[in-house]
């Protein structure tokens, strides 16, 4: 079982839904509509997460952006990194919280 409280899964938003934001920005600004969808549909599924098990869908699809035959610019590329390092990094305390020790 998870340690994460519907409190952990506001902080996660609170820190990953304001990097997302910045790709939907990057999207917009640079007139890219598939990928602007693409973040949409990723910053959707983070924000209607109510426990960490719904952060799985939202992190995989997030990590197979580098498949679907975008291109993105160096700004949108450098923060998809920085997004996935996070997402990333969630996943890995998420899972750790969920081992026990045998």
């Amino acid at each position: 079982m998870s340690t994460t409280t519907p409190s952990g899964i506001d902080a996660i938003r609170e820190m990953l839904l304001p990097e997302v934001d910045q790709l939907l920005e990057f999207a917009r600004h640079e007139e890219k509509r598939d990928q602007l969808q693409f973040f949409e549909r990723i910053r959707n599924g983070i924000e209607a997460a109510s426990e960490p098990d719904d952060l799985a869908g939202p992190f995989m699809e997030l990590s197979t952006s580098a498949f679907l035959g975008f291109v993105f610019s160096a700004a949108v590329q450098l923060q998809l990194d920085r997004v996935l390092a996070y997402a990333q990094q969630v996943s890995f305390t998420l899972s750790a919280d969920g081992d026990t020790p045998h």
